[in-house]
């Protein structure tokens, strides 16, 4: 087990596990782990999945039980905790691994637009080139709503595992029509990335890939990394701007 201690039931009673750092797990009806997930604070964490029923991953509805530890290093214990898992099963749990950008999601896990609180626009995404599509095509007020609430980032990074575009999203600040033209221009390079020293935005100089050890399905995680030359400070850096799954 990644994570030792009692098994508890997924329920309203979650919503008031201690305030504190930890790492928690997720597993489905038949007690299968199905994610390894960390948080600065467990109960507003486990809060925000209750009241908004994973609407940020859809995936995560297969849960019915789940673990938790309170730990104050909890990301770098997601890190150990799901290291170990692939050295024991030659792959991680099932929501910890990325969908293909272009692999289209099940409607159950799509992004649904809304332009207030219970005002739907009956507008949904599938993958990440449907979300450009409907982004180009629904009101304004939509895309403020959203952004607003950090949706677009969540579900672009949970889901899709796309972190670096995530963070570009969440820290888009523009307002109307700029937020439009801003989300679509991220959408659309989602190569570029920020430097970590001055923020100036840069495109990659060169990008290589590394693939992981096979797992048991014979399949295997590739990473494509870009190596960064920040034109406006000159600081050189890496990051990861694509995971897939391949054949070994």
């Amino acid at each position: 087990m990644p994570i030792e201690g009692k098994l508890y039931l997924w329920g309203e009673r979650a919503k008031y596990v201690p305030e504190e750092m930890g790492v928690y797990a997720l597993y489905d009806k038949n007690r299968i782990l199905i994610y390894i997930g960390g948080s600065s604070n467990l109960r507003e964490t486990f809060s925000r999945y209750q009241e908004t029923n994973f609407s940020d991953d859809p995936r995560k509805r297969e849960a019915v039980y789940y673990r938790r530890m309170s730990t104050s290093n909890w990301e770098e214990t997601v890190k150990k905790l799901l290291d170990e898992y692939n050295h024991d099963y030659g792959d991680i749990p099932k929501l910890n691994n990325p969908l293909k950008p272009e692999e289209k999601v099940t409607p159950e896990w799509g992004f649904y637009f809304y332009e207030a609180f219970n005002k739907p626009l009956f507008e949904a995404a599938f993958n990440l080139e449907d979300l450009k599509k409907k982004i180009g095509k629904v009101p304004v007020t939509s895309l403020e709503f959203h952004q607003n609430r950090g949706d677009f980032a969540r579900w672009i990074r949970d889901v899709f595992k796309e972190t670096q575009l995530a963070e570009r999203i969440a820290k888009t600040t523009s307002t109307g029509e700029d937020l439009r033209l801003a989300l679509l221009n991220a959408l659309g390079n989602p190569e570029v990335a920020e430097c970590p020293e001055c923020e100036t935005l840069s495109k990659p100089v060169k990008t290589w890939q590394m693939a992981g050890r096979p797992s048991k399905a014979g399949e295997r995680l590739q990473l494509t990394i870009a190596l960064y030359k920040c034109e406006n400070c000159g600081k050189t850096y890496r990051n990861v701007i694509k995971k897939e799954k391949i054949k070994a």
